[in-house]
């Protein structure tokens, strides 16, 4: 029976995707042009993340050269890959307990997370706002538990099924004038219907901002929705945006609003999907979820080490936590308190990848609760077997998740195993998730 290694690295893969129907949306913004499934890949890219990758590579070649140092073009390929991944991955923010059950992807690379719970004067009404930051601006995801039990939009007498474009921002405008200090202008905002959700909202607004002693204008473009699931009323209502600064789109120079409507819109899930094909398990504190069918094969333990094994036909799983503390093999891996993922996609390369051919691995950052976590998606239109992997850290112990699988699965099969693998929980540490994290910190 194979082994997991000590240390394995993280990784996320993409599907190869036959041609679907286009997203039809009326959020501004939104591209006709581009497939309503175009999130899957977890990739949005243009010709300025294609210049700075290229430029990044030549650099190195360059240096090396200057060095007298002699590279394979796998080592470039290793080193371009990895670069993509710690500048232009996607991120993930998933969040899973009683009442949120709720899954989103941005096309944009978050570096560092905040999470806030907030109660305001109502003591019913609870606020929870999950905020990723990036290179210019944050992705947002805000959870306001309260609406889930208003019979009228945001606390107004306006009914859901009667709520117009003119509402929507007369809401805005209003709350504006009660907070004259904030300066908010250019607000738009829209009413928008979609498949999978319900009670759609649309809206962009700008205010000063003071950031790092400097003045400069923040823009933050939000879609608003429950889920479509039952009586919609009593779900939560979901705030998910994208802020910037500066007037300078966070995804090099692709409009935000182009970005919610062709991107995140189309991912949201209700994680409630997931019970339907997979179950959970538990494994020093630590929750994953395997097929229904899935049948467990063994574990074994080592000093530090806990593995398992699963199968379902022709795909294996490997399921393993190292616990971290006095461990000496995994040293320098903790940097300044957070856990560095870089290591984890060094180790990857390392371990699974011989050929250069880094269009074939798709990775994200997957924030389950807060908690971070790297996924990677690897394949090779001719190999026999593809690799999903998800490695997080919950304070205490390093957890690995791969999976083989053989390249005939269809599209939809895979996703349900990314879907699956990329869902992570611990009851190690509640303090942990309430923390700052930063995916790659500097060493």
């Amino acid at each position: 029976m194979l082994k997991l290694p000590l240390i394995v690295g993280a990784v996320i893969m993409s599907t190869i995707l036959s041609p679907v129907e286009a997203i039809d949306v009326n959020i501004p913004g939104a591209d006709a042009k581009i497939p309503k499934n175009a999130y899957i890949n977890y990739q949005a890219t243009n010709q300025a993340i294609e210049q700075d990758v290229a430029h990044y590579t030549k650099m190195l070649k360059a240096t090396d050269k200057a060095n007298g140092i002699s590279k394979s073009a796998i080592e470039y390929a290793k080193a371009t890959s990895i670069y993509r991944a710690e500048h232009y991955h996607n991120t993930v923010i998933s969040v899973h307990d009683k009442y949120g059950q709720v899954r989103l992807s941005f096309p944009v690379a978050g570096i560092k997370s905040e999470y806030n719970i907030g109660r305001y004067k109502d003591p019913d009404r609870t606020i929870e706002d999950y905020r990723v930051i990036t290179d210019n601006g944050s992705l947002n995801l805000e959870i306001d538990y309260a609406d889930y039990k208003d019979q009228n939009w945001r606390n107004t007498k306006i009914a859901y099924e009667k709520l117009t474009d003119k509402d929507v921002r007369k809401f805005l405008q209003d709350k504006v004038k009660k907070n004259p200090e904030k300066h908010i202008s250019d607000i738009k905002a829209t009413v928008f219907s979609y498949p999978t959700v319900t009670y759609g909202t649309w809206d962009s607004m700008k205010m000063p901002y003071l950031k790092n002693g400097q003045k400069t204008t923040m823009t933050v473009d939000t879609i608003n929705f429950k889920h479509m699931m039952g009586f919609a009323i009593r779900y939560p209502l979901y705030h998910a945006g994208i802020a910037y600064f500066d007037n300078k789109p966070v995804l090099n120079k692709v409009p935000t609003d182009n970005l919610l409507a062709n991107y995140v819109l189309p991912s949201v899930k209700n994680l409630n999907e997931l019970n339907q094909y997979s179950r959970i398990e538990n494994l020093n504190g630590i929750k994953y979820r395997v097929p229904k069918d899935a049948l467990f094969e063994g574990e074994s333990k080592e000093d530090y080490q806990d593995i398992r094994y699963y199968k379902k036909g022709s795909i294996t799983f490997f399921v393993s936590t190292i616990n971290l503390t006095n461990n000496p093999y995994t040293r320098n891996i903790i940097i300044d308190g957070h856990y560095n993922f870089s290591r984890n996609l060094h180790s990857f390369w390392d371990i699974y990848r011989y050929h250069p051919t880094p269009e074939y691995i798709n990775y994200t950052v997957v924030w389950n609760n807060n908690i971070p976590g790297l996924s990677i998606h690897s394949y090779e239109p001719y190999r026999d077997i593809h690799i999903l992997n998800f490695e997080s850290y919950d304070g205490t112990y390093h957890f690995i998740y791969t999976i083989f699988y053989p390249n005939f699965l269809s599209a939809e099969e895979v996703q349900k195993l990314r879907n699956m693998i990329e869902f992570f929980d611990s009851t190690n540490n509640p303090e942990f998730k309430l923390q700052e994290h930063v995916v790659f910190p500097e060493t």
